[in-house]
């Protein structure tokens, strides 16, 4: 991949923190290992809460600001809101940090193009769930998101008008658009469900949510916070008024500091711009190079339909098909390439070995290893080997033998793609050989690049899945195999447990207190709660100029154009009870001119019927920055080409600054004035 030693150095930070934390954490509480099913649960917990909260709001336009304004801070529905708000903080920095993790672990390309491009897509929805949600409070911030939303929606040419229109004043505001929102929010979230089945298609037994202590310690940290930073609203929606300075959640609202700064075609491409440059992320990192063949491959010969290897891929990607070879197994394993990764672990549970990495045949790797043993002990040694997962430390092109030399003193250090590729019949050939023991090094995060590889080779040293380990057949000692966790912030206790070992005395871990777990527990969620408040109050002031405006919004129907009559070629085309010479082929509206004159300087605009047949109304928004004071405004619209206006307004206009007069106009209603 292009930028391979940056991203490698991203991940060593990862895992330093990981090792930082679990120093007084175990592994299954850290938060930070557990990224995406933290991110569900926080996700679950926002839908939960946003149901739950309807027992207080009210979805109206004129009653959704009120509703939740009554609420107390600390009463039962100020803090169910303040309860979705912070899940719902938590949730987006989560998933971030597990997109950035994912991209540092080069989790990317390949077969993982799949979940990466959806967690785009799932990122992108999260975002707009709550972005819809901010709407819906109708206080300052959902008037800021509800007019650039209609902006960009303004630049498809799906609408019968601007859009804007709907929000030049308090009064035009549809409470039908409103209800549109609310039931756009409270659908999406069913769409994100969809979603995460697509992002999570490609994995075996796909963790959703985290196990019972982190998902309890997530929910308390949740809970606290939203007793302790009550969730407020700004001031109220007033149309008229653009608002100046408010705090806002940077997590779904960012783009407030762009959208009045740049129009509705700027939005379009730089949304476009950061979808191609996210999800294209595998392609464009993918360097342009014959595909080295690192996938798994079958020896049918060998393959005794155990299905070991299809219920321990933590990929999916191994399948048992019908037998081919005439054998009386009845099915045969399959590996499909564009879903394996190349971890090896089906390698290592495959007792048969039909299975494996044909860059590293376990088969052909047994009996290198055992000739190197027995070599040695000829000479009189007993060599300590190490098994090192190399995805530990940067993957299988970042292995440096040497480093780990020195980091692992006395031992002879063998590379593995994941220790879940070590077969117990390799270790128990080693040790029947005659090697002193065996130090097998794992990934100590939990979000491992081969997910459970780690977890299959404890179950099967200890006897708990097939394969298992028999040191008995080699007449070893089950303690000469010693597991170890990469630790990166502390090697030498790294190598005071090898030496220990080498020794002939089992390391053994101190027992963490529990009070020390709780009180390290704490001050985790305490550092995360902060990061999430950290971005959701953060102080903005609107970009928009202080200058008045004066709005014009106009509806108007063009003059009739002279009726065309129907040819006699026309007339042949059509069924004889509707050959009549009355009929025209077509009847459209002439083009609305509109003139508006300000302290005597004039401008025109000439807006153009809608309707495909061009015979609807001609919608017009101008909006037009003018200094503070009065102004004499003197409005007319022609319906027809060189004749006189029909429609004549004047008046004098007072503007005062960040406030914006309206000219309203209908057929209906006449010229109306909004100040």
């Amino acid at each position: 991949m292009r930028g391979d030693g940056g991203l490698a150095r991203a991940e060593r930070l990862f895992q330093r923190i990981d090792a930082w934390v679990q120093r007084a954490v175990p592994p299954e509480a850290n938060p930070l290992a557990h990224l995406g099913p933290v991110a569900n649960l926080l996700f679950a917990i926002a839908v939960a809460s946003g149901v739950a909260l309807l027992i207080w709001y009210s979805p109206s336009i004129h009653l959704a600001y009120g509703s939740l304004q009554t609420l107390g801070g600390r009463s039962p529905g100020g803090w169910m809101r303040s309860v979705h708000r912070y899940s719902s903080d938590g949730a987006i920095l989560f998933v971030v940090l597990h997109a950035i993790r994912a991209l540092a672990a080069r989790q990317v390309t390949g077969a993982r193009w799949l979940p990466w491009l959806s967690g785009v897509v799932l990122l992108g929805a999260l975002w707009f769930i709550g972005w819809t949600g901010y709407w819906l409070v109708w206080d300052e911030r959902g008037q800021l998101v509800a007019r650039a939303s209609l902006a960009f929606a303004d630049v498809l040419p799906v609408f019968g008008g601007p859009l804007g229109r709907l929000l030049t004043t308090d009064e035009s505001m549809p409470s039908l658009l409103f209800f549109v929102v609310f039931f756009i929010h409270m659908l999406l979230p069913l769409g994100f469900v969809a979603g995460m089945c697509v992002h999570l298609a490609r994995l075996s037994r796909a963790k959703i949510f985290p196990n019972r202590t982190l998902g309890w310690w997530t929910l308390a940290a949740v809970a606290a916070v939203a007793i302790l930073v009550p969730a407020t609203s700004a001031g109220p929606a007033r149309l008229a008024v653009t608002p100046e300075r408010f705090s806002f959640d940077a997590w779904y609202l960012w783009p407030l500091a762009l959208t009045e700064r740049m129009s509705g075609g700027g939005l379009w491409l730089l949304t476009a711009a950061l979808f191609a440059g996210l999800g294209g992320l595998p392609w464009w990192l993918a360097r342009r190079r014959p595909r080295v063949a690192f996938q798994a491959s079958v020896e049918q010969s060998r393959c005794h339909a155990c299905t070991q290897c299809a219920q321990d891929c933590p990929f999916s990607a191994i399948t048992m098909v019908p037998r081919t070879d005439g054998k009386r197994f009845n099915a045969q394993a399959s590996v499909d390439p564009a879903l394996c990764v190349g971890c090896g672990v089906c390698a290592g549970s495959c007792d048969s070995e039909g299975i494996g990495l044909p860059w590293l045949d376990v088969r052909r790797e047994t009996q290198r290893i055992e000739q190197m043993v027995l070599a040695a002990a000829q000479r009189g040694d007993q060599p300590l080997l190490a098994l090192v997962c190399t995805e530990s430390h940067g993957g299988w092109s970042r292995f440096d033998a040497a480093a780990w030399r020195d980091t692992l003193p006395g031992c002879t250090v063998l590379p593995v793609p994941c220790i879940g590729w070590i077969a117990p019949k390799l270790m128990e050939r080693a040790l029947a050989a005659g090697a002193a023991g065996i130090v097998v090094l794992g990934c100590s995060t939990g979000e491992a690049a081969c997910r459970e590889g780690a977890r299959w080779f404890d179950l099967r040293t200890n006897g708990q899945r097939k394969p298992g380990f028999h040191p008995d057949r080699a007449g070893a000692h089950p303690d000469r195999v010693l597991r170890l966790a990469f630790d990166p912030t502390t090697p030498g206790r790294t190598r005071a447990a090898v030496a220990m070992f080498a020794s002939g005395v089992r390391p053994a871990l101190a027992p963490r207190p529990r009070a020390r777990i709780v009180i390290a527990a704490t001050l985790l969620a305490a550092a995360l709660s902060v990061a999430t408040i950290a971005g959701t109050f953060v102080p903005f002031r609107n970009p928009a100029p202080d200058a008045p405006e004066l709005v014009l919004s106009i509806e108007a129907w063009g003059d009739w154009t002279e009726a065309t009559p129907a040819t006699a070629a026309d007339l042949a085309k059509r069924p004889v009870h509707m050959r009549n010479v009355a009929v025209t082929t077509h009847r459209e509206r002439s083009p609305v001119r509109l003139r508006l004159t300000v302290d005597g300087v004039a401008t025109e605009e000439t807006l153009r019927p809608l309707g495909l047949a061009h015979d609807g109304a001609c919608l017009a928004l101008a909006r037009r920055p003018l200094t503070a004071g009065p102004h004499a405004i003197d409005v007319e619209i022609f319906t027809a080409p060189g004749a006189a206006p029909k429609f004549t307004w004047q008046g004098r206009v007072e503007l005062a600054p960040r406030r914006a007069s309206v000219v309203l106009f209908s057929p209906a209603a006449g010229f109306r004035l909004v100040p």
